[in-house]
C-alpha cells in the first residue's frame, strides 16, 4: 500500500492534541522530528483541504511538506524512533531489536509497524496502568481497538482465562498476530471486526477501549450488553474535557465510576457494571 508522508511543523506542547486530531482523520503512524512531527496515510485517504482546516484551527502554518511513499520499510522508519517504555517497575514495552530486562513482572515486545499502541502515548500507558492493578486470572477480556495488541498481551501475562483482540483495520489485525508470536501468546484469539460484530451471548470480565471519543459513544451500550455481572469496563482515548460526555453516557448504561486519572489533558476511565 502506497502512504503519504507529511511533515508538521509546531511546538513541543501540540504535538500531542495534533496527532490526536490526525488519528480522527484516518492518519495511522507518527514520528517525531526536530521542528514537529511527521504523520503517514494511505494516499486514499488523503484530503488536504480537511489537513488545511485542521492546521488553520491551530493557526499553523498551511506549507507543510508532503511526498508520496511507495513499499516503504516501516520497520526501519520505527527502529528509528522506538525507545523502550517503562511503567513503573511492573511492565516495560520494548521492540524485538531492544535488549531484553529481566527485573520486570511484565515486558511486551511490539513492532508496531503501522499500527496504534506502544505505550508512548498517554491513553495506552493510562490503560496500562489500570490494567496492572486489576486481577485477570481466569478471567475473560475483550481488547475492543487492539491496535498492536498490547494490552491483550498483557492480560494474557497476568493469567487471562481468554482474550478476544478486535480491531476494524485489517493492518492492525495481522500486527497484532505478528506480536503475539514475539510474546509467545497462545490465548489471544484476534478477529477483524467491532463490538458490534459479536454475537449477544458473546460475555466478558473485563472490557478494554482505548479508541476515541466517537466510536466510545457509540459503542458503551453494547459494552455494557457484553460484560458479565459485576465486570468492568476500561476506557481511554479521549481529551479530559470529553470525559463529562463519555461519564454521561455510561451512567446512562449502568456503569459507575470505580477510578479515573489524567494525563496531559488525557483521561482514562475505570468502570463497574451496577
Amino acid at each position: 500500500m502506497d502512504f503519504v508522508e507529511i511533515d508538521i511543523f509546531c511546538k513541543k506542547d501540540l504535538k500531542e492534541i495534533i496527532t490526536a486530531e490526525l488519528c480522527h482523520l484516518g492518519y495511522e503512524s507518527f514520528l517525531d522530528t526536530s521542528d514537529g512531527f511527521r504523520a503517514y496515510q494511505p494516499v486514499k485517504n488523503h484530503d488536504p483541504a480537511m489537513l488545511n482546516l485542521l492546521l488553520e484551527r491551530y493557526t499553523l502554518s498551511t506549507d507543510f511538506k508532503c511526498k508520496k511513499l511507495t513499499d516503504r520499510n516501516w520497520n526501519e522508519i520505527w527502529e528509528q524512533s522506538f525507545e523502550p517504555i517503562e511503567i513503573g517497575d511492573q511492565c516495560r514495552i520494548r521492540a524485538s531489536f531492544h535488549l531484553q530486562k529481566h527485573r520486570f513482572p511484565y515486558e511486551i515486545i511490539i513492532d508496531p509497524k503501522m499500527s496504534f499502541g506502544t505505550g508512548h502515548h498517554e491513553s495506552t500507558r493510562q490503560m496500562i496502568q489500570f490494567q496492572l492493578g486489576l486481577d485477570h486470572r481466569g478471567k475473560s477480556i475483550l481488547d475492543a481497538g487492539c491496535g498492536t495488541g498490547i494490552l491483550s498481551i498483557l492480560a494474557e501475562q497476568k493469567g487471562a482465562k481468554q482474550v478476544l483482540a478486535l480491531d476494524t483495520d485489517p493492518q492492525a489485525v495481522s500486527n497484532t498476530v505478528e506480536n503475539m508470536v514475539l510474546n509467545c501468546a497462545k490465548k489471544i484469539k484476534v478477529k477483524e471486526g467491532s463490538i458490534g460484530d459479536l454475537s449477544i451471548n458473546s460475555t466478558f470480565d473485563l472490557i478494554l477501549a482505548n479508541i476515541n471519543r466517537n466510536v466510545l459513544l457509540v459503542e458503551i451500550d453494547l459494552y455494557r450488553q457484553h460484560l458479565n455481572k459485576s465486570g468492568l469496563l476500561v476506557l481511554s482515548g479521549f481529551y479530559t474535557y470529553d470525559s463529562v460526555c463519555i461519564v454521561k453516557k455510561c451512567t446512562d448504561n449502568a456503569f459507575k465510576i470505580k477510578n479515573q486519572t489524567e494525563e496531559n489533558q488525557w483521561a482514562c476511565l475505570l468502570l463497574e457494571t451496577i
